[in-house]
């Protein structure tokens, strides 16, 4: 079972360069090295490993992934989010953010698991940061939740953004306390990077309030729910159909 989020709040204006740019990279990253048969190699000598950390493998594990889903996954969450976090904040100052949260992530995975040997990889935790600015900054924006079990959908659900996001951190915070309570660290699943960097993100978000405009304020502090009208206009042109991408929750 997963669950397929869609933005659809309206898209900035402008083209999102970084946002394309990381896309880009994070993907002939995982697509050569598996052409030519190294990705697992790379993943062993450059993926995070807290009992073993160093500077470079900190920022290098944030752009390898471990196979197609993982990355599809990935970018698919990226691209709902990132247009709208990159067209405020500014190219700089959003590549600067996204990297911050990544070691955010990284950070709090550490602290869950501090001897561990196993790499991790995957852009999870930088994506976690953004979606955690998505939260706070955009709390109105409207989803769609498509439910799946398999390839086949089941149920679609209407969602704003805090009600989208906050089910998913929800489920990533509580799925780390199980895995914890058993011992079950080295699954390869490193939710506590996911949490890490949605705490990151709404740090980040948090200094950009007192610049924020009075209304702008009162939006992010106490957002209003979608009228019946906006609802309608939103959604008019949504479509259920099935779909080929899927949110994998894999690495940090």
């Amino acid at each position: 079972m997963f669950i397929l989020p869609i933005n659809r709040d309206a898209r900035p204006a402008g083209t999102p360069w970084v946002t394309l740019s990381l896309i880009v990279v994070n993907s002939v990253l995982w697509v050569l090295p598996t052409v030519l048969g190294v990705n697992h190699r790379l993943i062993l000598e450059y993926g995070y490993r807290p009992g073993a950390a160093t500077f470079l493998t900190l920022f290098t594990s944030m752009f390898l992934h471990g196979g197609f889903w993982h990355l599809a996954g990935n970018m698919w969450v990226f691209w709902m989010f990132a247009p709208k976090i990159e067209d405020r904040l500014g190219s700089f100052w959003f590549i600067v953010t996204y990297l911050l949260c990544g070691l955010g992530g990284q950070g709090l995975h550490t602290l869950f698991s501090p001897g561990s040997l196993i790499p991790t990889v995957g852009a999870s935790g930088a994506i976690s940061g953004v979606a955690g600015m998505y939260f706070v900054l955009y709390p109105r924006s409207p989803f769609d939740l498509v439910l799946y079990f398999g390839w086949w959908v089941r149920k679609s659900f209407r969602a704003t953004t805090r009600g989208a996001i906050g089910t998913w951190i929800g489920e990533q915070f509580l799925l780390g306390l199980i895995f914890k309570a058993i011992g079950g660290s080295g699954v390869g699943i490193a939710f506590w990077a996911h949490v890490g960097g949605f705490a990151s993100g709404l740090l980040c978000a948090a200094t950009i309030l007192p610049r924020a405009t009075a209304e702008e304020r009162e939006m992010i502090l106490r957002p209003k729910p979608l009228s019946q009208e906006e609802k309608e206009e939103i959604f008019a042109d949504r479509e259920e159909k099935l779909s080929g991408l899927t949110t994998l929750n894999l690495n940090g």
